[in-house]
């Protein structure tokens, strides 16, 4: 099969296993997270083997098949006493239960039934930490977010907070595997919540839309409740899409005092629609992939008018609402990337950098030597964590 042409978006230059791009780059992710106790990379290298490249029933079934074998001997060893080794276990199991869903659609009868075992294995896992992870609901329109804090410690000191927004395809869980217990290990309380669209918050009616700084304005209120949380030294991180989002809240959200973007995505129109020329939308791939996203943007593929209609409004909506203005964000930012993402994103990587105002901004594009390239830096998720910690001690220093 010629997979070259078939990804949805250029994320990455290297192949670690598959020739499928985008099946190879769920692969790096899914092997990343060893860093923070999330997969074995031999685990991960065994469940390839039962892979057909470019498949997604094999892909789905060996990664079902790992994550029960998992999740059984890390229900042993919390039977047996040794916490430890239980949460790293039932850390993996979490990401081999996340796994599939990389590559589902989420009509898939299987589908919401993995996603509560993921999230059961987090939350296991979760309350196995000292202190432990925190599950949280904030309220939202009649609804809640779900997601988690990790905090320092359990003093009543208030602490610098990082608010950590994913993508199109993240969930709440994900959040935690990019950053680790970084955040606290360097004196930082963490939050992430599943926004609208994202997790499987569809299913309660609530989706992606243009004017996502409205439900960060939610977790931000959340966040004045809680008396961990130092109100002046608040800031948003978003990867893959989230970067859009934390522009977003960053133009809007006179709470925040910082800003981190990975990447830099103020214009979601010019990030996007440039990369979708000449892909294949027959891979089988790609297809369910793009299944799963229309369903978190409320949409269906479809020639009925209403279906249609839907689809023109949300353009609509992302066209007038979807952009900003850097030159807006009156707070210090930074804007990463990696080296290995397509061209189109890191110009506006740079473009967005020379148009910020605030003399507290940075650039960094990682490469491919330092071991970063990949879109979010699945590759190496301890080095963008470095990189916005100490950025952050900068920007955030209390007075």
């Amino acid at each position: 099969m010629d997979t070259q042409g078939s990804s949805i978006a250029q994320r990455s230059l290297n192949r670690l296993y598959f020739d499928h791009q985008d099946m190879d780059y769920y692969f790096s992710w899914i092997a990343g997270r060893e860093i923070y106790e999330g997969s074995d990379r031999d685990e991960c290298f065994r469940a390839a083997e039962n892979i057909k490249d470019g498949d997604p029933a094999s892909w789905q079934s060996a990664w079902i098949a790992l994550a029960r074998s998992v999740e059984a001997q890390a229900q042993q060893l919390l039977n047996t006493g040794e916490r430890e080794q239980a949460r790293k276990a039932y850390l993996r199991a979490c990401t081999y239960y996340r796994a599939p869903l990389f590559i589902m659609s989420a009509k898939d009868p299987r589908f919401l039934d993995l996603c509560q075992k993921m999230r059961a294995c987090f939350q296991t896992a979760a309350g196995l930490f000292d202190p432990p992870v925190e599950t949280i609901a904030v309220p939202f329109q009649g609804k809640t977010l779900a997601g988690y804090f990790w905090k320092v410690d359990d003093s009543e000191e208030k602490r610098p907070t990082l608010i950590v927004i994913g993508g199109v395809e993240t969930f709440a869980e994900d959040c935690y595997f990019i950053t680790g217990q970084t955040g606290p290990q360097r004196g930082y309380n963490v939050l992430t919540v599943d926004l609208p669209g994202q997790g499987v918050n569809p299913e309660q009616g609530l989706h992606f839309g243009a004017k996502m700084e409205i439900p960060v304005g939610a977790v931000i209120d959340y966040c004045a409740g809680r008396h961990e949380i130092d109100a002046e030294r608040l800031a948003i991180y978003g990867f893959s899409w989230g970067g859009h989002i934390a522009c977003k809240a960053a133009r809007y959200l006179p709470q925040l005092r910082a800003m981190i973007a990975n990447p830099a995505m103020p214009d979601v129109f010019r990030a996007t629609l440039a990369q979708q020329s000449g892909h294949d939308r027959r891979d089988p791939v790609t297809r369910t992939a793009f299944d799963q996203i229309v369903w978190r943007f409320g949409l269906k593929i479809s020639f009925n008018l209403r279906d249609i209609a839907a689809r023109f409004a949300k353009a609509y909506d992302y066209l007038v609402h979807g952009k900003i203005n850097p030159a807006g964000i009156s707070i210090p930012a930074l804007c990463m990337a990696g080296e290995g993402e397509a061209g189109i994103t890191l110009q506006i990587a740079r473009d967005m950098y020379a148009k910020l105002p605030h003399p507290q901004k940075k650039l960094v594009i990682f490469t491919a030597e330092e071991g970063g390239a990949a879109h979010c830096q699945v590759d190496n998720l301890a080095l963008p964590n470095r990189v916005m910690f100490d950025w952050l001690d900068e920007v955030l220093t209390a007075s």
